[in-house]
Parts: C-alpha cells; structure tokens; sequence
C-alpha cells in the first residue's frame, strides 16, 4: 500500500509548484501564512496526514484572528488551501495557472491588498477562464482603489450611495459593454467579499447592452475561401484548423486544446469541454473536417508525445498556444483568398459569426443555433438575428398607415 505523503511535505511541494508556476511572491506568501496555521493544526491534532478530522476543523476556523467574528474570506482561502493540497495528493499536477499581469493599479493597503490575492485565488479554484479572471481582476482593483480614495478601508463601512458614485465614474469613460461586464465582475467581488453582500444590492442590474451589426462573411467572400481551401497554397495543418472553425463556429481557444481523444472516430463527433465555459460540447465531426484533421495527423504532424491535436511545425513542435496562432492562419487565408484585406474583423470570431447567421438563414432555430455554439445562456444567440437582412425587413413596420402632416413628408 501507497504511503500517505505528511501534510509537510505536501505543503512544501505546493508551494514550490506555486512558484514554478509563476505566481507572484505576494501570492506565495499569502498561502504560506495560511499552510503555517494548517501545520500548527495539525501538531495540535496529533495528526502528520491530511485527515478528514484536520480538513473539517482547518476549513471550519474561520473566525477572524483580531475581532473573533466569522470572516468569509478566511474561510474560503482555507477552502482553497485544502484543494491544493488534495490534488497534489491526488494527482501531484497542477493544472491552475496564475491570472495575467496588468497594468491596472492595486490598492494601496495591505488589507485590501490581501482581500484582492484571495479574490483571485477563489477565481482559479472556480475555474474561471483567463479573460474572466483579467475582467474581475481589474473591476475590483479599480473599486477598491475608489473606496480608498473615499477614505475607507473596510467594506463594512461603505455605504451604498459609493457604489452609485463609483459606476458615474466609469460611465464617464466606459461604454454600456464594458459596464455590464463590469457589474457582473463587481457582484462576484462582493459576494466574495467579508460584508461585501450588502452592496450588491446598489450595483446596477439593468444596464443597456451593446448592439451593433454583427459582422460575417458575404456569400462572394466565403466561395473566394472555400476556392483558396482546394489549392496547395494551404498547408494540411491551417485547412483543419480554418475548416473546424468554418463549419462548426468553434472558438480559437478550443481549437487550440483540442486533444487527440476528443475525436471520436467512431461516432463522427469531437467531444471537447469549452475553456470560456467549462461547459461539455458534442460536434460534428463532418466530412470535410475529418479528411482535413486525417491528412494532416498522417501525413504533416510532426512526431510527439503531446495529447493537443495541432503542433508548431518547428521544433520542439510545441503545442499551439495563443489565440494569435489561429487569428495568423485565418488572416493568410484571407489574403490568399482576396477577402478582408483592410482592417475588418477577419480572425475566427468572424467565421463563428458566419457560422451563426448562416444556420439564421436557413431557418435554424435559435435556440439550437446557442447550443451548438455552446452558449450557456440561450439569449446569447439573439444578437446574431441582426446578420438576416431579411427577416430584418420583414419585421420593418410600414410607415403608410401614419399620416405626415410635415410639409415634404406628404
């Protein structure tokens, strides 16, 4: 039988895969601190593992050192501890990265300094994506730098009306877009937040969403890329990688994790789970795309232990990584083809784009347009309705029935 490895030990691996990570030393230090009353714990407890006895009482100390009162962030750092700690046990890999460096500002005191490193912390055990993590991270950043220059230095004494005055400011230079998103960044800090719950209640919740024209391809456009396709201008690598994003809308960043068992041979389907959502997603694997992804796994991968379906073609063949990897392809595509040679939108959010308003037009409903798209939430197809030109007219009201008594409008 395995041995158990000491809570010690354990501690100290995961904190050497902090720092290997490229976690910030402020971070380190933070889970430092809180694995020291873990160890000091465990000494009293008599115990040398990590047992469920010592899980349940370290997860359950949460009441604040100075005021002896519950503190949620406390126990939701402990809560977070532990997980660490079980899947170094469990699997001795980490699979959490640290969220981006930015040049937003951080609060001045140390409290809210802290009170932001968990905050983070919480978002990566949820498992949020990058650019939610990015969103959230410079939202309650700005807030709290808001408060501070208010002269507070503790959410419980922020009164309501500051949140008023904190969402006028970003008005001034944010537009309704960046506002939603900003509500819903500020929500999570909040709840997250010791005595935060209360202000949720000020954080507006019926901001104007943006909508705009969502840009596709033009029937004349997409032939030109379909003929580009059938040439060997493209290697067999790019042709899969455009065409997975062609037929089936899927995003660049899934594009770039997929894996080679998330190919189902068998049942004609990729099985992928979204990184923006975490969320399972069945696609088709259809004709044009197997043939593609079977020429290039044969014939042009390069050889390599790595699971990701799609390598650099120069050594060490490392998996591709950044989004820029597939808006690169897509855009020498585009040039090939004739098509969007000026500053138009032309990575594969245009052609997930394309993808929606073309099921539009043939009569897909949209509910099943969000699916297969992976949206989380139905409503999020309803802004593709505006590429049906037109279904757009058809829903026009006429102006005969109105009478003009405007001299010329007659």
């Amino acid at each position: 039988m395995v041995k158990k490895p000491t809570v010690e030990s354990s501690v100290k691996m995961v904190l050497e895969a902090l720092e290997k990570a490229g976690y910030c030393q402020s971070t380190i230090h933070s889970f430092k601190r809180v694995y020291e009353r873990l160890l000091k714990s465990a000494a009293i407890m008599g115990t040398e593992t990590l047992t469920q006895e010592l899980v349940e009482h370290f997860v359950n100390d949460s009441a604040h050192r100075r005021t002896g009162q519950y503190c949620h962030s406390r126990k939701k750092l402990h809560t977070s501890c532990i997980r660490k700690l079980r899947e170094y046990e469990e699997r001795g890999y980490f699979g959490w990265q640290p969220s981006r460096d930015s040049k937003v500002d951080k609060p001045s005191t140390i409290k809210f300094q802290d009170l932001h490193i968990h905050f983070l912390a919480f978002l990566q055990e949820e498992k949020k994506s990058k650019n939610t993590i990015e969103s959230y991270r410079n939202t309650s950043c700005k807030f709290l730098i808001f408060i501070e220059k208010l002269g507070y230095t503790e959410l419980k004494a922020v009164p309501l009306k500051s949140i008023y005055k904190f969402f006028d400011e970003l008005r001034e230079t944010w537009d309704s877009g960046s506002l939603r998103t900003a509500a819903s960044g500020l929500r999570s800090f909040l709840r997250f937040a010791e005595g935060g719950n209360r202000l949720i209640a000020a954080v507006p919740d019926k901001l104007l969403r943006k909508r705009t024209i969502i840009p596709v391809l033009t029937e004349e456009e997409e032939r030109a890329v379909w003929d580009v396709l059938q040439t060997d201008a493209v290697s067999s690598r790019d042709k899969a990688i455009i065409l997975l994003s062609l037929l089936t809308g899927i995003r660049a960043v899934d594009i770039l994790n997929l894996r080679l068992k998330d190919i189902d041979w068998q049942g004609d389907v990729i099985n992928i789970v979204q990184q923006k959502t975490n969320e399972p997603l069945v696609l088709p694997l259809l004709p044009a795309i197997g043939n593609a992804l079977v020429r290039y796994l044969t014939n042009d991968r390069p050889k390599s232990d790595s699971s990701c379906v799609f390598l650099s073609r120069n050594a060490p063949h490392v998996p591709l990584k950044e989004h820029s990897s597939c808006y690169t392809i897509v855009r020498k595509i585009f040039t090939c083809a004739g098509v969007r040679v000026n500053n138009e939108l032309k990575g594969t959010r245009l052609l997930r784009h394309h993808v929606a308003s073309k099921m539009l037009k043939n009569g897909v409903a949209i509910q099943t347009i969000s699916s297969t798209l992976g949206h989380v939430n139905p409503n999020s197809a309803d802004v593709y309705l505006s590429t049906d030109e037109e279904k757009m007219r058809d829903c026009a009201l006429t102006l005969a029935v109105i009478p003009m008594k405007v001299k010329g409008l007659k």
